[in-house]
């Protein structure tokens, strides 16, 4: 997938394939190979004619307007002509994705002969290259299996159960072209580093394996050889929420002002280009920017952020209970999936306000029921198999 964070939630498995004697490519967009050689691992360019996040963001517009649609005719729900639009929009970033990763993932395979293809579900190019070759699909989760949430096609839901997992014409015609088959469930195993407690129930052929945090690289600052003075809290924001969701959905400034009242060292880790959206800040706040979580979380007390999956993963690993704010459909699911924990508290849009803000992050820092619930799930995820003991499945499936 040519976001960054997505390769990252796959470094754990690539690292253990690699240490096990196998060879492994990444292959993926020009955009997504720095993120890719920065592990040590060798990239491969397919594709690149295609914008996907830009397709991504044209998607939530279009669904934005049919929700506006059905509230102007006071229907309070969608037409029938209006559920088969939504259906067909939702899938028309990942066929343009595929569709423009194919035909070089494809050659790249027949000439490699991989034995394996490990996926993101969201690359629906991938069975095309496993199909050339006769290689088994191994997907790779990043989180609450969201793709199987909403039914996409090929994500293990039968359109006899649910008519939304049905194959777009479009998308069946680039399967056929590739002689690949447009199954309702196009994995043959599934990798899922997401814990038990945090993952929707039923995924077939499920393979539990410990998350990794890998957050990308770098030189680590001299201020983090320093333990906090007083209780340090992380704010953090998706790479993808502002540009999908419009400069409102950065709500950082607001984070910072209920944060305010209390005796604590804010560290914010921010992109470059988000960091001019932040204005004044107080000497209680440190701004870092493209510093890796993983190198500082473990020096927090709490965490707030976007409810992306890697970020909540991440701080799940380090026991840290959790204030999420979701602005995305992916997004809820992951707040939603993380609070049935117990070890985070969640604000939907309309519920983000100063006071309540406040209140939540008191919760996290204070509540002890709320801590020892964030301790219980970095138990859980310490206890599951680490990615190198998963390298035996991979070699049976061979």
């Amino acid at each position: 997938m040519p976001w960054p964070t997505h390769y990252f939630q796959m470094v754990g498995a690539v690292w253990a394939l690699i240490a096990a004697g196998h060879e492994v490519r990444v292959a993926g967009p020009p955009g997504l190979l720095g993120a890719v050689t920065s592990t040590g691992v060798t990239a491969v360019p397919v594709g690149g004619g295609y914008d996907v996040m830009d397709g991504v963001a044209e998607m939530v517009k279009a669904r934005k307007r049919l929700d506006r649609g059905a509230h102007m005719v006071g229907a309070g729900d969608f037409s029938e002509a209006d559920r088969r639009a939504l259906l067909d929009i939702r899938m028309v970033p990942h066929l343009r994705l595929a569709e423009d990763l194919a035909p070089g993932l494809v050659a790249f395979a027949k000439a490699w002969r991989p034995d394996i293809v490990l996926a993101d579900p969201l690359v629906y190019a991938a069975p095309l290259a496993a199909a050339a070759v006769g290689a088994p699909v191994v997907r790779h989760l990043w989180g609450p299996d969201l793709s199987r949430q909403i039914a996409l096609p090929g994500s293990g839901v039968d359109p006899a159960d649910d008519p939304r997992a049905a194959w777009p014409a479009e998308l069946v015609a680039l399967y056929e072209k590739y002689d690949a088959e447009p199954r309702a469930d196009l994995a043959d195993l599934t990798l899922d580093n997401c814990p038990t407690s945090m993952q929707l129930p039923g995924i077939a052929n499920r393979v539990d394996m410990r998350y990794v945090p890998y957050n990308g690289a770098m030189v680590a600052p001299a201020w983090l050889q320093e333990p906090p003075e007083r209780p340090r809290v992380c704010v953090t924001w998706g790479t993808s929420t502002t540009k999908l969701a419009g400069d409102d959905a950065f709500l950082v400034p607001q984070i910072l002002q209920a944060l305010a009242p209390f005796d604590v060292e804010v560290v914010v880790a921010v992109r470059p280009e988000d960091r001019a959206r932040l204005g004044d800040f107080s000497d209680d706040v440190r701004i870092v920017e493209n510093v890796p979580l993983n190198l500082f979380l473990p020096s927090c007390r709490a965490i707030v952020h976007s409810s992306s999956g890697g970020t909540a993963l991440t701080a799940a690993l380090y026991g840290l209970p959790q204030v999420v704010l979701p602005t995305l459909g992916g997004e809820a699911i992951i707040y939603e999936r993380l609070c049935a924990t117990g070890a985070g508290l969640g604000l939907k849009p309309d519920e983000v306000g100063e006071s309540a803000l406040t209140a939540a992050v008191d919760a996290v820092l204070h509540d002890g029921e709320l801590r020892a619930a964030a301790g219980r799930l970095q138990a859980e995820m310490l206890s599951q198999a680490p990615p190198s003991a998963v390298v035996p499945v991979l070699e049976n499936l061979v």
